[in-house]
């Protein structure tokens, strides 16, 4: 709906900002000698009003020099009730999902979201990432450092109270202190739910892809956030689908200790350590789809027969519930004729087997053989609670979940919804 990268002046001038706002050297300055408590508005297409769901991403940088001064930028529907906010001192970045109404016409401190507060680099440019869902009343986001190794700065999913997306904000809170915004991309998700989604149980099983490695929130964390599903998830660390001796144990383990009560879809990954137990250790065999239903045919000392066995113990408990199998990312750590085998091998079982696949390997462009992909979307470790970074190509941090594995996952839920 709206990319703009302020490579040349754009029409209207300076992005629809009456006043405080310039374009120069390939970015949007807003906030440009105005006085304290003051605002410049630009408003949104009326068609951006009639969008039940949005996805913006925009570049953010301010220039505020002090910490007694504080400038930012509000995202408002068009009753003045706050959607996103994002300002800075110079030693605090803040954001908020909350706070007053505000007609925009000033910002006084009466008026000012309700920020969280934490510190950051203002020397640096940052990323703010919105999911926008006003049929739910609920958005997500993150802010991350735009650098080679980016740090996320704060990630969450909060509920809101607007309607719409009408206007942004640049806000003169208190001082004098531009700020520069570059890269904005306002779109229309392509596979958006709706609502259709909401309240539906979920149970998912599988690795540390699922379960999230050292952060709690993996991609099924993030779609039923978004969604406002019920998950309970069973997946761990280290799980494989064959007998094995790595640490997590068989995922068919996580099927037979869930709740025998019935969810409405079950999400389920695996292969990705298996991978490994059949290339670098030969611990065991791939395996072929059996021709028969019957699990005495099953050669669970296979990776394939171990595989069905786990599908006819999730259709034996949950007959009602829909299966849907996520094929991970192509992975630069793991060997690749290892994978391409074990991938046809799960494709036929789920065909066989009548399982969804959220195609992550095939639908999206997520390939950590690529050295910069690598780097940008996976982490191994933690930095400030958050996924970090320069991963071994394996673990997706926020921006491999939002970016490649929310937007194949959710198409596939909401088909089957």
């Amino acid at each position: 709906m709206i990319n703009e990268t302020f490579g040349a002046q754009t029409d209207p001038a300076n992005f629809g900002f009456p006043a405080g706002a310039s374009i120069s050297n390939g970015v949007l300055n807003v906030t440009e000698g105005m006085g304290n408590y003051t605002t410049s508005v630009r408003q949104f297409a009326p068609s951006t009003l009639g969008e039940r769901t949005l996805d913006l991403r925009f570049d953010w940088k301010t220039a505020i020099a002090s910490s007694a001064m504080k400038t930012g930028v509000e995202l408002r529907d068009d009753h003045g009730r706050l959607v996103f906010a994002i300002a800075a001192t110079a030693a605090e970045l803040r954001y908020a999902v909350t706070g007053p109404d505000s007609n925009s016409a000033s910002a006084p401190d009466s008026l000012n979201p309700t920020w969280i507060r934490t510190g950051f680099d203002r020397s640096k440019w940052y990323t703010v990432d919105l999911h926008m869902d006003f049929t739910l009343g609920r958005l997500q986001y993150s802010i991350t450092s735009k650098e080679a190794a980016p740090r996320v700065m704060a990630s969450g999913t909060g509920s809101i109270t607007a309607t719409n997306l009408a206007r942004l904000v640049a806000c003169n809170y208190y001082g004098t202190g531009k700020q520069s915004i570059d890269n904005f991309r306002l779109v229309r998700p392509e596979n958006a739910a709706y609502g259709a989604l909401a309240g539906k149980s979920v149970y998912a099983f599988g690795d540390s892809i699922v379960h999230g490695h050292q952060y709690s929130r993996s991609f099924v964390n993030f779609v039923a956030e978004r969604e406002a599903m019920a998950l309970t998830k069973y997946a761990r660390n280290g799980a494989t689908v064959a007998p094995s001796s790595a640490s997590g144990g068989q995922i068919i383990t996580q099927v037979r200790s869930a709740s025998s009560r019935a969810p409405d879809l079950v999400v389920f990954d695996g292969g990705t350590n298996d991978a490994m137990e059949i290339h670098d250790k030969r611990a065991y065999e791939i395996g072929t789809v059996s021709g028969s239903r019957d699990p005495a045919t099953f050669d669970t000392s296979t990776y394939t027969g171990s595989l069905e066995a786990t599908i006819y113990a999730m259709r034996q408990k949950w007959p009602a519930a829909r299966l849907v199998y996520v094929a991970v990312h192509k992975l630069g750590s793991r060997d690749w004729g290892t994978q391409l085998a074990l991938r046809q091998v799960t494709l036929q079982a789920a065909q066989k087997w009548g399982v969804a696949v959220a195609d992550v390997f095939a639908d999206a462009t997520l390939d950590t053989r690529v050295e910069a992909q690598r780097v940008a979307y996976t982490f191994d470790g933690l930095l400030g609670g958050y996924p970090g970074s320069g991963g071994t190509g394996t673990h997706p941090n926020i921006a491999g979940i939002t970016e490649f594995y929310v937007p194949v996952l959710t198409a596939r839920l909401v088909e089957l919804a």
